[in-house]
């Protein structure tokens, strides 16, 4: 193994599964790694770009109070077009414990990918409001309204580069780290009792039955991630939000396989892209002790 510990860190895109990067980052800076420079998509981009500003501590103690009625309390619906929560909600919590800073100004270079769905193509932040750049690449589409800024209109970033390793700035000699969250499917663990997903469920349409506008109504209830859509997942004749999502799911899968392909780093994590759903975020023990185990393993290989 190379005497040299300097890190450019590579943070993938997939929701919850996002909060195992915190158990990376914690493993490499436990084993003496030096992080030198950081590039994520959507919740690599918010991890990574919070870890670049120093505010990594803060976001750990604030997740740490997340439970499952609070990650639905962060959901701002909206009737606007191409999703129905506005992210505002969810951005002013973060920047009343992290205040905003310019990416140029950040500890560690930090560069956050969106996809540009007006003009097509993949946006780079790596100047400007740390904000911008995080809320930009979480919208992920049909749930996070796209992004507006200029004639852009902005999506999440994991859409056309969900492990952006060739978009991280690295030094010469610094070790090209990457976690990616979008690996092959696993068996999953035993579903939760009957009981716990009754109660879930029912959250769920207490939440919906609150929203009085019928359309915003209608829109959450075919969008929305419930119990009975994960049910569906493995039966032959899926609804119309399963195919949709599955075939999202597979081509995300397919450009982080052939990015990695490209662009081969020296260590590699990967996480079972089905390991924990989009919204699980009330899971942050367990995902972040995920992303200390498979850090742990990658780095045993390595030396």
């Amino acid at each position: 193994m190379t005497d040299n510990k300097n890190v450019a860190l590579v943070l993938a895109s997939g929701g919850s599964r996002g909060l195992a990067h915190i158990g990376a980052i914690e493993v490499l800076e436990e084993h003496g790694y030096r992080i030198t420079s950081v590039a994520g998509a959507s919740m690599g981009a918010l991890v990574g770009g919070i870890y670049a500003a120093g505010g990594l501590d803060a976001f750990k103690e604030w997740m740490k109070t997340v439970d499952r009625m609070k990650v639905f309390n962060l959901m701002d619906f909206t009737i606007g077009n191409g999703g129905f929560v506005k992210g505002e909600k969810v951005i002013d919590e973060l920047k009343s414990i992290i205040p905003d800073k310019m990416i140029e100004n950040l500890q560690i270079p930090f560069t956050a990918v969106a996809t540009d769905i007006r003009h097509r193509r993949e946006v780079l932040f790596n100047k400007g409001s740390l904000y911008d750049a995080i809320r930009s690449s979480i919208s992920m589409p049909s749930i996070f309204t796209p992004n507006r800024i200029d004639d852009m209109l902005l999506i999440d970033g994991g859409v056309v580069n969900p492990v952006p390793v060739n978009r991280v700035l690295r030094n010469p000699g610094d070790i090209l780290v990457a976690v990616d969250l979008n690996g092959p499917y696993i068996e999953k663990h035993e579903d939760e009792p009957e009981e716990k997903k009754s109660r879930l469920r029912g959250r769920l349409e207490k939440i919906v039955d609150s929203i009085s506008d019928k359309v915003l109504k209608d829109k959450v209830e075919a969008s929305l991630p419930t119990i009975k859509d994960k049910e569906k997942e493995d039966d032959d004749d899926m609804g119309i939000v399963s195919i949709l999502n599955q075939s999202s799911s597979m081509m995300i899968q397919t450009n982080a396989d052939l990015t990695l392909k490209l662009y081969p780093p020296d260590i590699l994590v990967r996480i079972a892209k089905n390991a924990y759903s989009t919204m699980e975020f009330y899971k942050y023990d367990e995902i972040v002790a995920l992303g200390r185990t498979k850090m742990e393993e990658a780095l045993r290989n390595f030396r």
